[in-house]
């Protein structure tokens, strides 16, 4: 009788459990092995969006942008770029964030979907930057509880859902950040034979990276931020943006490929057309070797 009872509850193990191996590796989150197999667990509703934030109207939540992600494969990193919005409910900071956050003004901040932090799925902004790629300039821009839009390309980062290369901030509801930033005055569309920063974007994201292009291109665009200005070197790196993507311009000169003289010749807000060639930095658009050849600053 005991033989009988224990055949029949390997039979009935063998039912329930079956004897094939576990479709993913360790958890759920990690799909390196087969990423149509992983079971999806469901989320409570996303918090709804408050007022007075400004969200394009194709931005999607951080339970779909997780969704997206964890179809990749391991290490791979979407071809597309979103805008995610979320709610800021951790960070990531290690023992050297407070000496490294003055010199790259970046952070590393996890998102979810709900207010609370309940939802089962966040989101890892990584090296977070401020608007359109500029550097936070204190930690008050960032808080828990913060509704924020980032811009970014998704990458599963071996079940890590994360962002990917040049990660900022579009729009967030901490008034020290709009007070620091300020909004975007808008863009010019580019004339002819100009392109605009989102299509030097793609431009950079299509070669490997540290490539930069062989031809030069005019990007029309307005200046975020600024890094250096420096006379003693007739350069600058600095930022622009055309309200959706951004650029670092680096190292360009002034007018007629000429040496800027003095650090006012570049100022946010500036409407900018720079002649140069085009680089893939690290997941970052970097317009190199090459010069500022309109401004509407008067001290250009």
């Amino acid at each position: 009788m005991k033989k009988s009872i224990l055949v029949l509850t390997a039979m009935v193990a063998m039912v329930f459990f079956g004897c094939k191996e576990s479709p993913y590796i360790n958890q759920p989150g990690d799909n390196s092995f087969n990423t149509d197999t992983i079971p999806e667990i469901a989320d409570p509703d996303p918090t709804p969006d408050p007022e007075g934030v400004d969200i394009p109207e194709n931005a999607i939540n951080v339970n779909e942008a997780v969704k997206i992600a964890r179809k990749l494969a391991a290490g791979e990193t979407s071809k597309e770029k979103y805008f995610i919005k979320g709610w800021v409910v951790g960070f990531n900071r290690g023992s050297s964030f407070e000496t490294d956050f003055p010199r790259f003004g970046n952070d590393f901040v996890y998102l979810s979907a709900r207010q609370d932090g309940k939802g089962t799925k966040q989101f890892y902004a990584y090296r977070l930057l401020g608007k359109f790629g500029a550097k936070f300039p204190d930690l008050e821009c960032v808080q828990i509880g913060d509704f924020v839009v980032i811009s970014c390309y998704p990458m599963n980062y071996n079940g890590i859902y994360e962002s990917s290369g040049a990660c900022f901030t579009y729009s967030s509801g901490n008034a020290h950040f709009n007070e620091v930033f300020g909004p975007f005055p808008g863009c010019p569309e580019p004339g002819e034979g100009e392109v605009s920063v989102t299509e030097a974007e793609k431009i950079a994201l299509e070669m490997p990276s540290k490539q930069t292009t062989t031809e030069t291109y005019k990007i029309r665009g307005v200046v975020t931020s600024v890094d250096v200005v420096d006379p003693s070197y007739g350069n600058g790196t600095f930022n622009i943006s055309d309200g959706m993507s951004y650029a670092t311009c680096y190292r360009l000169r002034g007018k007629n490929n000429g040496k800027f003289t003095s650090a006012d010749q570049v100022q946010v807000g500036d409407t900018v057309l720079v002649n140069a060639k085009i680089q893939n930095y690290n997941g970052t658009c970097e317009p190199t070797n090459g010069y500022v050849e309109e401004s509407t600053n008067p001290n250009f």
